[in-house]
């Protein structure tokens, strides 16, 4: 019973920050599998990571982690993905190391 437009944005969002942050060569890996009454999406990457001081602030609007390279964006993609991952019941989260790549995952409720 997800909206897909907007369900696709949330994806939209990962992707397109999975594909800035992982070099050439690197790869990115979409999952999904349900846990229970929701299903847990994953998109996965083997970029250059995210430090663990920032995890806790990337959802929030206009924050960018790697002030360095992130000269280029909004900073509003994970904070709009945030807001239709929870409008549909869900949650949104990321695990990272930084050198090593990050996961984000979100759940949606199965109706």
């Amino acid at each position: 019973m997800a909206d897909a437009s907007r369900i696709g944005q949330v994806f939209v969002n990962l992707i397109h920050n999975a594909i800035k942050f992982t070099a050439p060569g690197g790869s990115i890996v979409l999952s999904a599998k349900i846990e229970g009454p929701v299903v847990c999406f994953c998109v996965s990457d083997t970029g250059i990571g995210i430090n663990a001081e920032d995890l806790p602030r990337i959802f929030e609007r206009f924050y960018k982690a790697d002030r360095a390279r992130s000269s280029k964006g909004t900073g509003l993609g994970l904070s709009i993905s945030r807001h239709l991952v929870e409008a549909h019941g869900g949650k949104i989260w990321a695990e990272s190391i930084v050198t090593q790549g990050a996961r984000f995952y979100f759940t949606i409720p199965i109706a």
